[in-house]
């Protein structure tokens, strides 16, 4: 299955988008609002008109960062 790295342009979008996806489609949720998807879902929302954009490679990478490398807890 491929996949894409989206995000959503509003909170409104995020919101509708996000339920929509995990009611019928898989999505993976990472640091940043940075969404992954199955490619087939791009058309999901696009038929339901929910405004969203490619994350960008940056935004990919520092939200992969975020995950990878978490910030240490101080005790």
């Amino acid at each position: 299955m491929q996949t894409v790295y989206i995000k959503f342009l509003s909170k409104d979008d995020r919101v509708k988008g996000f339920y929509e996806l995990l009611t019928r489609a898989r999505v993976a949720s990472f640091p940043d609002e940075v969404y992954q998807v199955p490619i087939d879902a791009l058309k999901l929302l696009e038929n339901q008109q929910i405004g969203f954009r490619r994350a960008t490679d940056e935004e990919v990478k520092s939200a992969h960062d975020q995950v990878r490398n978490p910030t240490p807890t101080v005790l």
